[in-house]
């Protein structure tokens, strides 16, 4: 009786399943390839964040396990020195930088990406840390998931054969902040 029973059943299931319409083919747009998907072959953290602030330019925060980004009123600015420790066996590979799972966010959620001169940021303040060189990128951070790439200008890069490089993080707008945890979430390279 059981396996009449279980017979007939799937029996019924089979024919629905033929009987349901099937969806056509997605149309590919015409006049814009289809984004290449890039694998990411590792995911690098930061080893480290420094917050620097405005308000207290002279004092060294020391490291953190959360970064904070932030600009009220034009002014009171805080800032994000990331460092990164590149393994080795990185060579010929590409990095890139990418934002995601913020714990807090409010404003424009806008950042900008620069790499900074010197990777050597424990004891940096405001008025004294590595100076700003390069131009990498912005991010909006408008969910808890991935930020979405405003200006990808210099954010894919060649992976350095080894050691430590540091990036500093600031806000892009007033009254902006962005907040995450170094462990989980943040800025991060993806080696492709």
């Amino acid at each position: 009786m059981k396996s009449a029973i279980f017979s007939s059943a799937i029996a019924i299931f089979a024919t629905l399943a033929t009987a349901l319409p099937t969806a056509a083919p997605a149309e590919p747009t015409v006049g814009s390839p289809a984004p290449p998907q890039v694998q990411v072959l590792q995911v690098i953290n930061s080893s480290a964040v420094v917050n620097i602030n405005e308000d207290t330019p002279g004092t060294a925060l020391g490291v953190s396990t959360t970064g904070i980004v932030s600009r009220t009123n034009k002014g009171h600015n805080s800032q994000a020195l990331v460092k990164f420790d590149f393994p080795q066996g990185l060579g010929g590979h590409k990095c890139r930088l990418a934002f995601g799972s913020p714990a807090h966010f409010s404003g424009t959620g806008e950042i900008q990406v620069y790499t900074i001169g010197d990777a050597n940021i424990a004891s940096a303040t405001f008025n004294q840390r590595p100076f700003r060189d390069q131009f990498k990128g912005t991010f909006r951070v408008s969910g808890w998931g991935e930020a979405e790439v405003v200006d990808v200008s210099g954010l894919t890069f060649d992976c350095p054969t080894q050691g430590p490089k540091a990036y500093e993080v600031v806000s892009v707008g007033d009254n902006n902040e962005v907040v995450w945890y170094a462990a989980w979430g943040g800025l991060r390279i993806d080696v492709l």
